[in-house]
């Protein structure tokens, strides 16, 4: 069974989900959790863009529909030319939602109750296959939302299993395309027109995609503009992306690189990997460093917005850092925090005489790591705390028994 807990945002309350200890697919958490409530809504998220969700909504422990949170206008025209060409130069609003549009042409009589069914099957169908396809998803959850009216009332296998082939193949693209939403771009026009033709038998209006990228559209707009699947698009653009002829741009430009950085400074690699386990999946960017000596001027070169500091560094320990990096002028206010091996009273007066806010003792469990960079962030300029408001959460479950001593 999932366990959740509540994170109040304003007047929204969101349930933050995870899974229990045990690795599990993202097709596998979103079972769990459409069996858990009698209705809701998820949005799945990749953590390497935030900017791109997709948003799930069901009811005793059916699909209603799925759909994007951004895109809707490129996600729909696309759609619709494959499904029902009649309607490909219809397009919503970007007021409405997918499923208020798709619902109109029912209403309007330009499309049967069956035809409105096969798209919205086909609509929420595309969406998960993109969904599932996240390696290490997020998820966003609000309980006790319905869609209106229910149209759509289909078990996960059934929606899943026939597109199961199509899942895999969107899993293995996503190191180097993360969905549909990305905007490839021609990145050395000298391998681009000595491999383009590798692509040719695939794509035949090499000429056209040649213009295409030119015009900063993603994939979707692309396909669309070729009339081709964006699957298929995407197999054919993925060799020119592996040898560097083309690269890709997220959706929102800028939304990947505007997380808050926070430096991890540690030998161990174990720590490392468990800071990052905790923080990234709250809306933060883990830099790791494990020498103390190249530190100074990665930091000074790359500012995070707060730093991790082990107290039994090498070389230069962590409180020697903690002054040397207060010494430099863009790093004067860098909030720090050592992680001490006892958080003795030794400790905790090194601590303060080094300028650092804080001192974290080990063992440490991920709460206390998150109630002190939560402590810190509270010191970020504005913007960067509403941006930290509005990102998924997911969190550790509050049982853990992870604890780090090294």
């Amino acid at each position: 069974m999932l366990q959740a807990s509540c994170l109040h945002l304003g007047r929204q309350e969101v349930m933050t989900a995870f899974d229990t200890g045990i690795k599990k697919s993202t097709t596998e958490t979103l079972r769990d959790l459409i069996h858990s409530y009698p209705s809701g809504r998820v949005v799945i998220r990749d953590p390497r863009d935030l900017s791109i969700g997709w948003r799930i909504s069901f009811s005793q422990g059916c699909i209603n529909f799925a759909e994007s949170i951004v895109g809707h206008q490129e996600r729909l025209s696309y759609l619709l030319q494959r499904c029902t060409p009649q309607f490909e130069g219809s397009r919503p609003q970007e007021a409405i939602s997918d499923y208020s549009f798709l619902c109109q042409l029912w209403q309007s009589d330009y499309i049967s109750h069956n035809q409105l069914r096969d798209l919205l099957t086909a609509v929420t169908q595309e969406a998960l296959i993109h969904a599932l396809a996240i390696p290490h998803a997020q998820y966003q959850f609000e309980a006790n939302i319905q869609i209106d009216p229910i149209l759509l009332c289909t078990s996960l296998w059934d929606l899943v299993l026939p597109v199961e082939q199509t899942i895999n193949q969107w899993t293995l693209l996503s190191t180097e395309i993360q969905s549909p939403f990305s905007r490839p771009y021609i990145a050395d026009w000298d391998k681009f027109a000595e491999y383009a033709d590798y692509v040719s038998d695939g794509l035949p209006h090499i000429e056209q995609l040649t213009y295409a990228l030119g015009q900063d559209q993603c994939l979707y707009q692309l396909a669309h503009t070729l009339r081709v699947k964006v699957g298929d698009l995407a197999i054919s653009l993925h060799p020119l992306i592996k040898l560097g002829a083309l690269g890709m741009y997220p959706y929102h430009m800028g939304e990947v690189l505007t997380r808050p950085r926070i430096a991890c400074i540690n030998q161990s690699k174990l720590t490392q990997r468990y800071v990052t386990q905790v923080l990234e999946p709250s809306g933060y960017d883990v830099m790791r460093l494990s020498d103390s000596i190249r530190a100074l001027p990665t930091l000074l070169k790359r500012p995070p917005v707060l730093a991790l500091v082990d107290a039994e560094l090498p070389h230069l320990d962590g409180y020697q850092l903690c002054r040397m990096v207060h010494r430099r002028e863009p790093l004067r206010d860098l909030p720090v925090i050592i992680m001490a091996p006892k958080r003795g009273m030794c400790d905790l007066i090194r601590t303060r005489l080094s300028g650092a806010m804080a001192c974290l003792g080990k063992p440490f469990h991920h709460q206390e790591l998150l109630a002190l960079v939560q402590q810190a962030a509270a010191t970020l300029p504005l913007e960067q705390q509403q941006k930290l408001r509005s990102l998924p959460i997911l969190e550790t479950p509050a049982n853990s028994k992870a604890l780090i001593q090294a």
